[in-house]
């Protein structure tokens, strides 16, 4: 999974628990869907649109990637081409939302992103630096 682990994020810091933000199904759609989330995954910067149609198009530092997001239930769930879309794993995840910062809650594992409007994979890595 490419997500996850990102820039820290004071303001999130500070909430109780991710769970009491959790995203409904509704508002993951209304939220996430159409908009690009960036972040930081094992020291490498990523930049993901989520398109209407259920595809993923990312970049991170080294290339351009695609892949496939659902939602189920309240989580959202991901899955990325890989060995030539032989096998696809999904992972699913909860999201929480506080404005532009979002926390992903694996299992109780979490970390953290931030949400751009739009399409934005290909400009994202001078935006996450702010």
């Amino acid at each position: 999974m490419r997500l996850l682990a990102a820039a820290a994020i004071a303001v999130l810091a500070t909430c109780a628990h991710a769970s009491d933000f959790e995203l409904t199904a509704d508002e993951l759609r209304a939220r996430m869907v159409g908009n690009t989330v960036v972040g930081i995954e094992d020291g490498e910067f990523y930049a993901e649109y989520l398109s209407p149609n259920g595809m993923i198009y990312g970049r991170n530092q080294h290339e351009a990637y695609q892949g496939y997001w659902r939602i189920v239930g309240n989580k959202l769930c991901l899955a990325y081409d890989e060995d030539n879309a032989k096998k696809i794993s999904w992972s699913c995840v909860f999201v929480a939302l506080s404005g532009d910062k979002i926390i992903w809650n694996d299992n109780n594992e979490v970390s953290y992103a931030r949400l751009l409007p739009g399409r934005a994979e290909k400009t994202a890595a001078r935006v996450s630096r702010n």
